[in-house]
Parts: C-alpha cells; sequence; structure tokens
C-alpha cells in the first residue's frame, strides 16, 4: 500500500509499530490496552523494503508500561513510537 507519492504509506507503518506494541504490553498474560501512542516518521520506506518493528519496554509498573518501538529497514530508521499501556486485572492466559 503506497500514498501518492509511491512510498509506502504512513498507516501500514504505524499498524505494524502498534502490533509489536500489542504484543509487547500484553506479553505478561495479563490483558492490556493501549492508552496513548506518538508516532514520528522519519524516513520513507519503498515498496519491497523489508521493514521490521522492535518494541522495547522503558519503563512498567502495577497499572501502566511505558514502551518505545522502532521502525526499521535494514539499518536505516523509519519510524519510532512512544506508547502508554493500561493493564487491567485480569489473566487472558489460563495458569
Amino acid at each position: 500500500m503506497v500514498n501518492a507519492y509511491g512510498t509506502v504509506h504512513g498507516a501500514v507503518i504505524y499498524a505494524l509499530a502498534d502490533h509489536a506494541f500489542s504484543v509487547a504490553c500484553n506479553a505478561y498474560g495479563k490483558t492490556s490496552l493501549g492508552l496513548s501512542t506518538t508516532i514520528q516518521f522519519i524516513e520513507s520506506a519503498q515498496p519491497g523494503d523489508k521493514i521490521v518493528a522492535c518494541a522495547t519496554e522503558v519503563k512498567r509498573n502495577y497499572r501502566t508500561g511505558f514502551y518505545r518501538i522502532d521502525v526499521l529497514h535494514e539499518q536505516n530508521l523509519i519510524a519510532t513510537m512512544e506508547a502508554v499501556s493500561y493493564r487491567k486485572d485480569q489473566y487472558f492466559i489460563k495458569f
């Protein structure tokens, strides 16, 4: 999916970063919801580029988690997202 300039649409890059965020904040088995995200687009991606997202947990406490998600093509930083999650009481994985 490309934009009018022929580069990868920002919505595709955002969706990849958002998915990585979801996996990271739900990794502990408790239901977590996204509270906020802010994404910065740094460089464009071209059709056919293999882009990957890497989520890092910056800080987590009882209810909230703070994450940084980088989207890269090879070693080039395409976008970076800061995200905050809210952790509920229930587990979605049965123990």
